[in-house]
């Protein structure tokens, strides 16, 4: 799991915003992510572009590596937004929300890593893992009738997750 150090519950519930304290190796990583899906997006660009390729040979698959460069920038704006909480009104309190979400994460057979206070966080191992130290965090963060949450993934270069908080999102709709 990323260390959330000095995670500040007050100020992330404010600024609907995860705020934490990250390392250098962290930030070098999005900083490397991020150079790594602008080039993915420009490279396309950079090869149909070239003058010295011969225009009247231009295949499909030409046009196929533009739909990788949707792919870099759809990357680029889950990074971007990855520690931005999402929010769920619910019609229960603060207790009976942690209950609902202790329920949901062992019945999907998470791991609970923290159940204190107002903050739940709950991880899981990735598919297709080389290193089992690398977890999905989901993490909640709790204040009256009101849901946040957000994922993040830990690995080499701390990738976004794309679609899970999709899927997370609907099921605790469901459940408030």
């Amino acid at each position: 799991m990323r260390s959330l150090k000095n995670l500040n519950v007050k100020k992330s519930i404010e600024q609907n915003k995860l705020f934490y304290s990250e390392s250098w190796l962290d930030k070098f990583g999005s900083f490397v992510f991020y150079l790594f899906c602008f080039s993915g997006f420009i490279g396309p660009f950079l090869i149909f572009y070239d003058p010295y390729r011969d225009h009247s040979r231009t295949g499909f698959e030409y046009y196929m590596v533009f739909i990788l460069s949707i792919f870099f920038v759809f990357s680029f704006y889950r990074k971007a937004t990855e520690k931005r909480l999402i929010k769920i009104v619910s019609k229960h309190d603060v207790e009976e929300n942690k209950l609902l979400i202790n329920e949901y994460c062992k019945k999907k057979g998470f791991e609970k890593y923290r159940n204190s206070n107002n903050v739940i966080i709950y991880n899981t191992e990735m598919t297709y893992n080389f290193n089992p130290n690398y977890k999905i965090s989901r993490i909640f963060l709790l204040k009256e009738n009101i849901i946040y949450f957000t994922i993040i993934r830990e690995n080499k270069l701390n990738t976004p997750v794309l679609f899970s908080q999709i899927s997370l999102k609907r099921d605790i709709k469901n459940l408030c």
